[in-house]
């Protein structure tokens, strides 16, 4: 299914400075075995730290994958161990995205402004395979949403109860997507379209597949 919906960037993080440089180092466990796949969430998580530490204003000296036996490691260094410390946390938190039905306000999860009450559905994260950003003719963005069997039948069940409503996908408890549910049957995956760059849509797909593929572990 392809949707045009309005699509919010991810919130900035906030700037923590101290002095003394520092590093770090994490385990890397991927929940795939499939190589292209492996490669792709790798490259992605590097991508994501180097976003992560520039939201936080730091510079990275150093980022690398290591091998460590059978697994990957990946080393930071910055300049600054208080921003390490910010994205240690980042990182290992368990991450979060829900997609929302619009509601109304006196029944809504979450209420955004601008925007409306949304609820709950019972679909998330954990329904998705994975997401593919690509570019629009004019430089705009994409993502391809891929779901699990299970995700589509739930995505489905959605499409056919909420015609003519909105959907939120809500990450970290943030509004990052909003679309229009113009048919009451889907019927392929779902394509969001009209981001306003392909920037924003590659963002938005590494932080959703590394946060469903993978898992970071800090070194002692």
């Amino acid at each position: 299914m392809r949707v045009r919906c309005l699509f919010l960037s991810l919130a900035l993080l906030p700037l923590l400075t101290a002095c003394g440089n520092a590093s770090m180092k994490y385990d890397i466990q991927l929940d795939t075995e499939d190589e292209e796949q492996s490669s792709a969430l790798l490259s992605a998580s590097m991508r994501m730290i180097e976003r992560r530490m520039a939201d936080l204003g730091e510079e990275v000296i150093d980022l690398d994958i290591q091998p460590s036996g059978e697994e990957n490691r990946i080393y930071v260094e910055a300049a600054e161990k208080p921003a390490l410390d910010v994205l240690t946390d980042l990182i290992t938190t368990p991450f979060d995205l829900q997609i929302m039905k619009e509601a109304p306000v006196e029944e809504a999860d979450q209420v955004v402004e601008g925007h409306g009450g949304f609820k709950k559905t019972g679909i998330s994260h954990t329904h998705i395979q994975w997401l593919k950003a690509s570019e629009e003719p004019g430089g705009r963005g994409r993502v391809t949403i891929t779901f699990s069997e299970e995700g589509r039948e739930k995505m489905a069940q959605l499409f056919r109860e909420n015609k003519g409503k909105s959907i939120g996908i809500f990450v970290r408890n943030q509004l990052v997507s909003k679309l229009l549910v113009d048919t009451d049957e889907l019927k392929d995956d779902i394509v969001i379209t009209d981001i306003p760059s392909v920037q924003l849509a590659n963002v938005f797909a590494d932080d959703v597949n590394v946060g469903i593929h993978v898992t970071f572990t800090p070194v002692p």
